[in-house]
């Protein structure tokens, strides 16, 4: 079975779509589906290139015990 691919897109890819894209791999872990799919973020804007996700949206990921990592891309 091929692989399948989501990227989850917003403006400056430090919040919405970082979380976006962690939420939907702890679903998949926990669904067993891990190997079926691969996910990343991005922006549309270059403003934050290279930046972690901003703190309050890890602080909220991290409240339902949901990791998040990487840094900002376009």
């Amino acid at each position: 079975m091929a692989r399948k691919s989501v990227l989850f897109v917003c403006l400056g890819n430090i919040c919405r779509s970082p979380i976006a894209e962690a939420i939907f791999i702890q679903e998949i872990k926990e669904r067993g589906m891990s190997k079926e799919w691969d996910a990343d973020s991005a922006g549309t804007a270059d403003f934050n290139l290279g930046m972690s996700p901003d703190d309050h949206a890890v602080a909220t990921l991290r409240s339902h015990g949901i990791e998040c990592g990487g840094s900002a891309r376009q």
